[in-house]
């Protein structure tokens, strides 16, 4: 992390000279030499990283660099902070006049002041890099990149204890099948992916050793590669596996014949090669050199924790993700592994199962962890005391618990350090938190974590890198978006703590998460980053000048008491980068309160937070990237924005109240989403970069006027030809308005747009849209309260690229919907919401072929479900407050034959909204 810390200041000191460089010119030069003497520490970090868990004294050396390039930032920010408020810009006439009068002696005392921080930081630069050879740090290159030395591992797969198998019978069934698939006779190369300790070797061990694979291939061989490998011992081994008179002959293969050798070797086999533990892209590219494809169905297996390798492996099989267990299969796991014996569910100890059923929460379905408590237990007396000590003292970084976290610990040590910082801002969200894919990634953004790419924009940088956490197995995805990225994820428990414990021994992050736990502590640790998922303050006015993020978090558990947010002094938090506030009341500010010089600020998240209008009058806003006001409340029911903000690029609004933004002078905005500008629409036409665009019409209006506001609209969709998401909902949020919106064929967006979202009722002479309407990409369509009185599945599935359907609430007032033959050829995913006219629903043979997901929410007239045995790609159906009699058809002998091939079916009574 001292990498990572060092890198971005930087890059930090570069952008700092480039766009304040007459600011700065008079220290230009100290500066510079600041930046060589860093540039030389960089090129050691990455051997010091590797080598502080093992030596004290490194270790104490990378802490040491660390802070000196927290300083670096802090001396820097805190010059252009007190070099911003000497700014006369903002302050009325007579303060003006008096500030310019002072301000060349002021800005010289500013400069004085920065000159000889710098100059003191410069010697202890040197003073640090002198240590490096009495430490012995040397400089990694490309080809040493590995964080350890990896011990070896042997050729041969270990036994299998089945007492850590428990819910891979299946997976080992579906693996073997697949490797037996004869209509394959290319060389097949299957995936085992998942995170570190979930059983991906256990599983490929079990089906190594399955007895019908021994009767399928006439060869078979074990190689475990890891992080650092050779890939000629590799080689060697594979070729002497198979051919052992091989490791006898002389003159001895030589490494340049090697992979020749062994492609002539398996070319004459039907073979089976288990790859253990691949890390990267590039060791496949090495390894398949020597992998021949005799096309006769010989097949390879590789485990890796990422899905990068699996799909450079092989593009046309899909990588076989490992899940974790559920609350079952855990107890079993960690029952068993106390107990040393099987153990049936009905004979679980009764004094235990609620102690356990707290830890194998702790374990989040983790095989591992699991494994390891389990072991744990097995040592100490099998009773409730015994137990529930484990519970409460258990700590996953102690000796205890040092197996499981040292797995954990590799895949975040094998991170490049960009990815750490990315990693580590996890630790920041409360355990089991919904947390949005596009917001953590504009917090990255904010924090300056993404280095800038020609070739990309940062958006899309950030967007990867989080795709690359996803595909490393740190982060799991719990709900994708209509183009296929995270709309949201999650962080298993275990990582969750990783990334806290580690967050909190680099400085990165301090978590308050404990209830009664004191946040004044801020004045004595002044964290670089503040995350406060409980508040509790004894003192006002508390706040911390070097931090860059202060995040709180609110638990609707806690609501009814005063958590303490309101008394803490905002303004002292003068570097912020990113600030976000839940559920405050931040009316009851005290003008002291307001953090009015947030020079630095490019992330300002108020949610659900009851804000007073002129709430942006209160601060001094330069940087500003991001404003989340998504669930908050002003006052009067309006936001004024009167200030210019040029490097705003994302607005996320409320449908409850009105935007105020001169948005003619705001090109660079990139998202507009539920906003309520109807009296400014026009001005948007200046916002040419826009790509997202979701406005909001309250109350209702005529046709006439509905035309002239669709108008105003074309006006600006001529000019946002980058536009992929646009949305109009018209209404109040409980109801519908008359829609104005008349199709987007001779607009220059038309091709381009590939989410629509329309809540309201069609203009007059709108009964049912036509399939021009719409834009030929689309690949989400959202209708709500549209009132359609006909069947809109006729005109809907022709649309070609549609991927997901959400007929909404009111969306249709017919009773029967046909699905016609060969009709919607790509949908994946419909739903289908509050259809309270609904009573028929005919799906004819060949319709929606590729449909996987179907949800059925609260259709209560829809009393027999479709025929859905003539959809068989159908992996899941959810059906919400059915009709009785649905429920009973579904539950007993009458709609089974619809839906007995359908793997997922679940029938819920309570209905969940989903944003």
């Amino acid at each position: 992390m001292a990498e990572s810390a060092v890198g971005y200041v930087l890059q930090k000191l570069a952008d700092a000279l480039l766009k304040k460089a007459q600011e700065l010119q008079a220290v230009r030069g100290q500066i510079e030499q600041m930046q060589k003497e860093l540039r030389l520490i960089q090129a050691y970090l990455r051997d010091a990283d590797s080598k502080s868990n093992k030596n004290e004294l490194v270790k104490e050396w990378v802490k040491q660099v660390r802070d000196i390039a927290h300083r670096i930032e802090d001396v820097i920010d805190t010059f252009l902070v007190e070099n911003e408020e000497n700014h006369p810009k903002s302050s009325p006439w007579y303060r003006k006049i008096c500030m310019w009068l002072k301000k060349p002696y002021k800005i010289n005392k500013l400069k004085l002041k920065l000159s000889g921080e710098i100059e003191g930081i410069t010697e202890n630069l040197k003073k640090i890099s002198q240590l490096l050879i009495d430490l012995g740090i040397t400089i990694l290159g490309a080809d040493n990149e590995q964080i350890s030395p990896v011990p070896f591992r042997p050729t041969k797969p270990t036994d299998v204890d089945d007492s850590e198998v428990v819910g891979l019978e299946d997976d080992k069934r579906n693996i073997i099948e697949q490797l037996r698939e004869t209509k394959i006779s290319r060389r097949m190369v299957l995936s085992i992916v998942g995170t570190g300790g979930l059983g991906k070797t256990t599983l490929a061990q079990k089906v190594f050793k399955s007895a019908e694979l021994g009767r399928h291939f006439n060869c078979r061989t074990w190689v475990s590669i890891s992080q650092k490998f050779n890939v000629n011992e590799i080689f060697r081994k594979i070729l002497y596996s198979i051919e052992p008179t091989m490791e006898n002959k002389n003159p001895p293969v030589t490494d340049e014949n090697l992979p020749a050798e062994l492609q002539k070797s398996l070319t004459s086999k039907k073979y089976l090669i288990i790859l253990d533990d691949v890390w990267r892209v590039h060791d496949w590219e090495q390894l398949k050199i020597g992998l021949p494809d005799p096309n006769n169905a010989s097949r390879i297996i590789i485990t890796s924790r990422s899905v990068d390798v699996a799909k450079a492996a092989d593009r046309n099989t899909d990588p076989y993700e490992l899940r974790y267990l559920n609350d079952d299969e855990s107890l079993a796991l960690l029952f068993r592994k106390a107990f040393q014996q099987h153990i049936q569910p009905e004979n679980y100890p009764s004094d235990l199962l609620e102690v356990a059923k707290r830890l194998t929460k702790k374990c989040g379905g983790l095989p591992l962890a699991l494994v390891v408590l389990g072991g744990i237990l097995s040592r100490r007396d099998g009773n409730y005391t015994a137990w529930n000590t484990t519970e409460e003292t258990m700590n996953w970084h102690d000796e205890d618990g040092k197996k499981c976290s040292q797995v954990l610990a590799m895949s975040y040590e094998d991170l490049p350090y960009q990815l750490k910082s990315c990693f580590l801002y996890f630790a920041s969200f409360p355990e089991d938190h919904k947390i949005s894919g596009e917001h953590v990634t504009s917090m990255w953004m904010a924090e300056g974590f993404i280095s800038k790419d020609s070739a990309r924009t940062i958006k899309d940088r950030a967007e990867k890198c989080l795709e690359e956490l996803v595909q490393r197995c740190l982060i799991q995805v719990t709900k994708k978006s209509w183009n296929g990225y995270c709309k949201y994820c999650s962080m298993h428990d275990l990582l969750r703590d990783l990334a806290i414990a580690k967050a909190k021994e680099e400085n990165f992050f301090t978590v308050f998460s404990k209830e009664g736990e004191d946040v004044n502590q801020l004045l004595a640790i002044k964290p670089r980053r503040a995350a406060l998922q409980f508040c509790t303050l004894t003192q006002d006015g508390v706040y911390s000048e070097n931090t860059r993020s202060l995040l709180s978090f609110d638990f609707g558990r806690y609501s009814s008491k005063d958590c303490g947010f309101n008394k803490l002094n905002y303004c002292g938090f003068s570097l912020l980068r990113v600030l976000t506030l839940q559920s405050v009341d931040m009316r009851k500010f005290t003008q002291s309160q307001w953090p009015k010089g947030l020079v630095h600020l490019r992330y300002l998240g108020l949610r659900d937070c009851q804000i007073p209008k002129d709430l942006f009058k209160k601060f001094s806003f330069y940087n500003l990237e991001t404003i989340d006001l998504k669930g908050s409340y002003p006052e009067e029911g309006t936001i004024v924005l009167d200030v210019l903000i040029p490097t705003l690029k994302h607005v996320y609004g409320n449908w409850g109240f009105d935007f105020h933004l001169k948005w003619d002078q705001h090109t660079n905005l990139q998202t507009l989403k539920y906003v309520r500008i109807e009296t400014k629409i026009v001005e948007l036409a200046c916002c040419i970069n826009l790509r997202t665009l979701v406005i909001c019409f309250q109350g209702s209006i005529d046709n006439e006027r509905a035309l002239q506001m669709w108008q105003n609209i074309e006006a600006v969709l001529r000019k946002t030809e980058r536009l992929v998401y646009f949305g109009i909902l018209a209404g109040s949020g409980l109801g519908s308005g008359l829609l104005p919106f008349g199709g987007t064929i001779d607009l220059p967006c038309h091709g381009k747009i590939q989410n629509l979202y329309l809540q309201g009722e069609w203009m007059r002479d709108i009964c049912v849209p036509s399939v021009e309407m719409f834009p030929p990409n689309l690949t989400k369509l959202t209708l709500q309260w549209s009132k359609l009185k006909e069947d809109p599945m006729p005109i809907l599935e022709k649309l070609l690229s549609l991927r997901i359907l959400h007929l909404g609430e009111y969306s249709y007032v017919g009773t029967k919907l046909i699905c016609s033959t060969g009709g919607f050829r790509n949908l994946e995913k419909l739903r289908i919401n509050l259809l309270l006219y609904l009573c028929h629903w005919d799906i004819k043979e060949g319709a929606m072929p590729v449909l996987r997901h179907l949800r059925i929410n609260e259709c209560k007239r829809l009393n027999t479900l479709p025929e859905l045995q003539k959809v068989p790609t159908l992996q899941e159906l959810v059906v919400i407050k059915p009709s009785r009699e649905l429920r009973e058809s579904m539950q007993g002998d009458k709609d089974l034959h619809k839906i007995h091939h359908i793997p997922f079916v679940r029938i819920e009574k309570v209905q969940y909204a989903e944003q």
